[in-house]
């Protein structure tokens, strides 16, 4: 039965972009070759670590989510731990209450940013309104009473 992983690693700050793409690549490829389904692959970015690790002070952050037998989880370890690009990683199993949890906060989170976007796009459309002095407006109403 497959179950739920999120596996979260960090990698040398110091490489190039096209080289953590091969790397996300080959571990993307290493799990849907072991029959692995891939939910999401989120690239946090690069981030200053907390303290130097392998004499690195930065590194850059990916978080791959998916479903897999447990058997697939030490091959993808025993990867980690060769890689020697790969600073730190964390596996991480979630029930699937933890995952239903998880899905209804992206979901509203998801909404308010919506809601978010679509409330500062409409205080722009105000804002690129002419605004009108009031003493024009005064100016016009004078006019219009002396006639």
């Amino acid at each position: 039965m497959k179950k739920y992983y999120e596996t979260y690693f960090i990698l040398d700050g110091n490489l190039e972009d096209a080289q953590i793409e091969e790397i996300i690549t080959k571990y993307v490829n290493f799990l849907k070759k072991n029959d692995a389904e891939i939910r999401n692959i989120e690239k946090i970015g690069r981030r200053r670590l907390a303290y130097q690790i392998k004499k690195s002070t930065n590194g850059y952050y990916i978080c791959i989510e998916f479903y897999s037998d447990t058997s697939v989880l030490s091959k993808l370890e025993r990867n980690y731990k060769l890689d020697e690009k790969i600073i730190r990683y964390l596996n991480i199993h979630m029930s699937k209450k933890e995952l239903n949890e998880k899905d209804e906060f992206m979901t509203k989170k998801e909404k308010q940013l919506k809601e978010q976007k679509e409330l500062e796009a409409s205080k722009i459309q105000e804002s690129n309104q002419p605004v009108i002095p009031t003493e024009k407006i005064a100016q016009v109403g004078n006019i219009e009473k002396k006639e």
